[in-house]
């Protein structure tokens, strides 16, 4: 590994590529998680704490590595890892794992690394990187975790650069080692038996053996996918709701955010869905799932302390605004993350729908950081270099997040997604009338032509709010494609529990019988040997 002494940050977001050999067997960090999306907390542990001690050998000779992230990370099958070389990223790949002080352009030093190494940590356990905020995420809120890895993983996430530990003291935390959980034991099934020849017997109990080996096989699987399946009915049934006033909150936030209007039958909509997923919740049995039952209560609690902001944003007071977008993006943030508490489905068709819903939280993320930008720079008539920057960054999350959930959607969903954008969802959605205003202000790192276009049907409406309406509407048409998925998949997660409960109760009466028959083959053998040791 070749680390880099510390300086500061360049003028680009994309600046950072990390140095080093080759990947273990060509596989990077980044290979493993499309295979697996999460790793287990002692897996995550172990590949920390190996980057952990690398980093520190550098950090003790004064050197910074400076752009640690899943694919600069070599990973071998057996878990060794090492920093590798890289293709620089593209625009906007790198930015969840920069440090703050990184993507203000200030001068970099060893806690940089640590914060890296720490968003790496947080995608490694929650499957996905933290969400940037004044606080850091704490991935113990999104995944069941060992408490001194949620707390390590904060500390290492600290806005402020001297609040974090040492990649030694990473390192050490994470190598003292966590406790395994004991190994299941499987206890053998008892033998007896009737009749005819004992050799005739003894053949008749080989041929049934395989069979009843199979047989309690096939019911352990059904069994688990009848547990599995059925944990996951609850959360399925309320992420429909959950969604709908996730992206209903999400306009009203870029809206207050960006000075737009909103109708009293928009508030309206979203009073009905508030009302629609609180009744939901009310009813729904957290008793066996202590993190959705604190999850929902932290999003539940959120989401009333929006209820005074409303009523002022009802009466045109948008006083404390700053705060006020802070709240309404932790309820997004709290309804969008439900996906996450969804198990690993054996079923293919149900896994990539779960993982297209996990997207959906990032998606809304990155298009209401476009509103913002594209807002301001319509109002103000012009963008600067960094605001092209960013918003270039935006765009390409949001063609790389699209391609992924249009490659994963089922059929139906896919030919909504393509309805809703004109063909073109696959490709960022190039066809919708205000992405192709952000592509064109992109191409020309300017809004005057844009501004001009929009201004010909303005009526002596703002051009902003013109934009802003249009890019509404099409979150409206991608909202209504998303529940509509999520009510999909809490039918399809049904059908599987019904059809797993089937498939128990067969198994398990095709080994009864077998066991039956094998237990009446041995008391057979055995009468059969008696017989002949007395004759």
């Amino acid at each position: 590994m070749r680390i880099r002494p510390p300086r500061a940050g360049r003028q680009h977001l994309n600046h950072l590529t990390g140095q080093g050999g080759p990947a273990l067997n060509g596989q990077s960090l980044a290979d493993r998680l499309a295979q697996a999306n999460r790793f287990s907390p002692d897996e995550a542990s172990a590949v920390v704490a190996q980057v952990a001690r690398i980093l520190d050998s550098g950090h003790a000779v004064g050197q910074v590595h400076g752009d640690v992230r899943p694919a600069t990370i070599g990973y071998a099958p057996g878990g060794r890892v090492t920093l590798i070389g890289a293709v620089p990223p593209r625009g906007g790949e790198a930015l969840p794992y920069m440090s703050p002080e990184q993507i203000d352009r200030r001068r970099i030093t060893p806690a940089s690394d640590v914060y890296s190494l720490g968003a790496v940590f947080f995608e490694l356990l929650a499957g996905r990187p933290p969400y940037a905020g004044i606080e850091p995420e704490r991935v113990g809120t999104l995944v069941t975790v060992p408490g001194h890895l949620d707390g390590i993983t904060t500390a290492m996430l600290a806005e402020d650069p001297t609040k974090r530990p040492r990649a030694e003291e990473v390192a050490a935390v994470l190598e003292s080692g966590v406790a395994a959980p004991p190994k299941r034991i499987v206890r053998p099934t008892g033998i007896t038996g009737p009749r005819l020849s004992p050799t005739l017997l003894g053949v008749l109990m080989l041929l049934v053996l395989p069979g009843l080996v199979f047989g309690g096989w096939g019911t352990l699987r059904a069994g688990d996918t009848t547990s599995t399946v059925g944990s996951a009915r609850p959360l399925a049934n309320i992420l429909p709701t959950s969604f709908q006033l996730a992206f209903d909150l999400s306009i009203e936030r870029d809206a207050l955010r960006t000075d737009a209007a909103l109708t009293e039958d928009f508030l309206q909509i979203t009073d009905r869905s508030i009302e629609a997923w609180a009744a939901e919740i009310k009813d729904l049995d957290t008793a066996d799932d202590p993190g959705l039952r604190r999850r929902t209560e932290r999003t539940a609690a959120a989401i009333e302390r929006l209820s005074d902001i409303r009523t002022a944003a009802r009466a045109g007071d948008r006083s404390g605004k700053l705060a006020a977008v802070e709240m309404y993006t932790n309820a997004v943030n709290g309804l969008f993350d439900l996906a996450a508490e969804l198990p690993s489905f054996q079923d293919d068709s149900l896994a990539r729908q779960a993982r297209n819903l996990e997207l959906i939280g990032s998606v809304s993320e990155v298009l209401g950081l476009e509103r913002r930008i594209m807002a301001n720079a319509l109002r103000n008539e012009r963008i600067s270099d960094h605001g092209i920057a960013d918003l270039s960054a935006a765009q390409d999350s949001w063609a790389t997040h699209s391609a992924s959930i249009h490659a994963r959607a089922d059929p139906a969903m896919r030919q909504a997604l393509d309805r809703i954008s004109g063909q073109s969802f696959e490709f960022g959605s190039y066809a919708v009338s205000s992405q192709r205003a952000v592509i064109r202000v992109l191409n020309a790192r300017d809004v005057e032509d844009v501004i001009r276009q929009l201004g010909d049907g303005a009526d002596g409406r703002p051009v902003d709010q013109i934009w802003l309406a249009d890019a509404a509407s099409y979150v409206q048409d991608l909202k209504k494609v998303v529940v509509d998925s999520a009510r999909q998949l809490a039918e399809d997660v049904d059908r599987e529990h019904r059809e797993a409960k089937n498939q128990t109760i067969g198994w398990g009466i095709f080994s009864g019988i077998l066991l039956a028959l094998f237990a009446g083959l041995g008391i057979a053998l055995l009468r059969a040997r008696k017989r002949t040791v007395d004759a």
